[in-house]
């Protein structure tokens, strides 16, 4: 079955692409289904596994992960990156106007899902 397709392009916004281009080689879906604002899903995506560690972030970056929180299939188990704050803004525009353009609406199973490709990746297309 065929997908309404996101598209992210590389030469658009890099370290997004980058972000959801390892997260995909990772064996991370890209079939996703929409679920709408899920605040668990965004929580479960927030955790740390090193208890220990000290991370310095430069604060000109954000948190971003793949499977994004509004999906199914996001959690506690995305894949996590950092990408500058204003590709992190952009994606949510990305993707709202994505779902608005295809009428693709929350909890439908079937009707909610979406196919997410990054075009343009200097290593080529996700295996």
């Amino acid at each position: 079955m065929t997908y309404p397709v996101l598209i992210i392009d590389f030469t658009k916004y890099k370290e997004l692409a980058d972000n959801v281009w390892n997260a995909q080689m990772a064996k991370h879906p890209r079939i996703l289904t929409y679920d709408g604002p899920s605040l668990e899903n965004r929580k479960g995506a927030m955790h740390y596994e090193v208890e220990e560690a000290r991370f310095v972030i430069p604060s000109i970056l954000s948190r971003d992960e793949y499977p994004f929180a509004c999906t199914r299939e996001g959690g506690a188990s995305s894949w996590i990156g950092h990408i500058p704050g204003r590709q992190n803004s952009a994606q949510g525009g990305l993707i709202a106007g994505f779902l608005r353009r295809n009428g693709i609406q929350p909890k439908k199973n079937e009707d909610s899902k979406f196919e997410v490709r990054v075009i343009n990746h200097p290593n080529g297309n996700v295996i």
